[in-house]
């Protein structure tokens, strides 16, 4: 029975890295002994790689390029994934580039980030045909120089060594040839990494789950700082991806570096030095609010297909002016953003913050911020536990909206707690603990956000005055969205009480107990 697609057997493919001097001349010299050598094809060629600013590509072990006229996606390995029409840009979204599998598969990885470049590769390649004396090709050979940008010297050479089918030993003596000369052998799933560890790239640098070890004996002091010099790192990376306009995570990534930053100087409060505190508290509200209206108009934006396929075809037509004014509004908000983030008063809140996090001579390092953190830290978490419970306790059918919102802000501040410290305890138990916290989290985050959506949209009904058939029609849109989002409140606003139980059973109750080794 004759082999064929899966059943055959996969050809050979070998690669070869050789310093640079005459490693591929003294090879082919070597090789005209015992085989007939011609090039058959020498191309020059072009490409740009591509990830998003927290490396999505990287971390699913996938490579995207634009070469030529196409855009590709590939494995570590150098299997292709998928390939669409398209040249090389600034940046790409998923959403412009042609309906496909390579949309589907980048979606899925990607999401609203944007691909920026992060690798141009120029690459000279000429291919020879390694003949016997019957002049029949018993294996292919293609060398390859590949130079990174504006770089000026080239990487060591790259031999590629292919194995023709019913030539098997032949293609075997080639490569020991290979491995008796000065050279080292490149695996697949390498050409990518070699390509990032000539560069002056360090992957997956940002986008990882925060997180600062901290020394088990280390001071409060020692330890806000620590914290905080990471939250104003976050944000000094985020900075020029938000005044650039990249994409809208810059600015969500800022924005919880912010409020991350706030939530530790507000849980620390009682103990930090007040003075000094108190500006940065006020001034890190500040940079929160004049963040806070692009953020808003973003969500919307990026909710735009899903606010749109929760209403009947009939209606969605109507919903089209609002979107186009968002956009509209975004514009003018991004330009006052930038401003505020270019202004002398924000260079001056992150020089003077980190001043106060790293001058040895500073307050917070001082009195009683000297003592341990870990026993302090402790006595914080079982007592901001216990004050959770007793307001989660208080809620009942009858409870208002604004119960459940005070209830979020108090258990975000508490699970903010947890991240900040989660280095002193047991990593497996702080997961567990931290996944029923989320859960709970996520229905609070949940009602919120649709308390917020109801509000806007009602004001913007509430403001609509002219009585042409557009703005009829936008009033229906917007009616029969704010319908659907007070079904879905309510129904988010039944699913509390059960996630709310299963926050609070005994076995969390034990979890907290054994992790602090306090009292519940």
């Amino acid at each position: 029975m004759r082999i064929t697609g899966l059943e055959m057997k996969q050809l050979r493919k070998n690669m070869f890295s050789f310093p640079h001097g005459d490693g591929f001349e003294s090879l082919l010299r070597r090789l005209s002994k015992k085989f007939i050598i011609e090039d058959f094809s020498h191309e020059v060629t072009h490409r740009v790689y591509y990830d998003t600013f927290d490396w999505r590509l990287h971390r699913a072990n996938q490579v995207f390029f634009s070469s030529g006229g196409a855009l590709h996606l590939e494995q570590f390995n150098g299997q292709g994934l998928a390939v669409a029409a398209g040249r090389r840009r600034s940046k790409f979204f998923w959403w412009d580039i042609e309906e496909g599998e390579l949309v589907e598969r980048l979606k899925e990885n990607i999401e609203m980030r944007a691909l920026c470049p992060i690798i141009e590769l120029s690459t000279e390649a000429t291919q020879f045909r390694i003949m016997n004396k019957d002049r029949k090709t018993v294996a292919r050979l293609a060398v390859r120089n590949d130079r990174l940008g504006e770089q000026t010297s080239e990487l060591p050479e790259l031999i590629i060594v292919h194995e023709i089918r019913g030539y098997e030993r032949e293609f075997d003596g080639i490569v020991e040839h290979c491995l008796k000369r000065r050279c080292s052998e490149v695996k697949n799933k390498r050409l990518f990494d070699r390509l990032l560890s000539n560069s002056d790239l360090t992957p997956r640098d940002y986008g990882a789950k925060f997180r600062v070890d901290l020394d088990r004996d280390i001071s409060i002091g020692g330890a806000v700082s620590r914290l905080c010099l990471r939250l104003v790192e976050d944000m000094q990376k985020n900075h020029a991806g938000v005044i650039a306009d990249i994409d809208s995570e810059f600015l969500h990534d800022f924005r919880i570096a912010v409020r991350r930053t706030r939530s530790l100087l507000s849980l620390l409060k009682k103990i930090l030095p007040e003075a000094q505190c108190r500006y940065f508290q006020e001034e890190f509200r500040w940079l929160g609010t004049v963040t806070g209206p692009l953020r808003d108009i973003d969500v919307y934006l990026l909710e735009k297909d899903k606010y749109l396929n929760m209403l009947p075809a009939e209606l969605q037509d109507g919903m089209s002016s609002f979107f186009e004014q968002l956009e509209v509004r975004r514009n003018g908000e991004l330009r006052e953003l930038q401003s505020h983030l270019g202004s002398e008063r924000f260079g001056k809140l992150i020089t003077d913050w980190k001043g106060f996090l790293t001058d040895p001579d500073s307050e917070i390092f001082k009195g009683s911020r000297a003592q341990n953190c870990r026993d302090y830290v402790d006595q914080m978490i079982v007592k901001r536990f216990k004050s959770f419970i007793r307001d989660g306790d208080r809620i009942s059918d009858a409870s208002a909206d604004e119960e459940l919102h005070k209830l979020r802000i108090k258990g975000k501040k508490f699970r903010y707690l947890l991240e900040f410290f989660k280095s002193f305890y047991d990593e497996k138990q702080m997961s567990s603990f931290l996944k029923y916290m989320k859960k709970l989290q996520d229905n609070l985050g949940d009602f919120n956000d649709l308390s917020v959506q109801q509000t806007m949209l009602g004001a913007e009904l509430g403001g609509l005055k002219a009585k042409n058939l557009q703005t009829i029609r936008f009033a229906a849109a917007l009616g029969g969205l704010i319908a659907v989002l007070s079904d879905r409140h309510r129904a988010v606003r039944n699913e509390f009480e059960s996630t709310y139980a299963d926050f609070t059973g005994p076995e969390i109750k034990k979890l907290l107990r054994v992790m602090v080794n306090g009292s519940l």
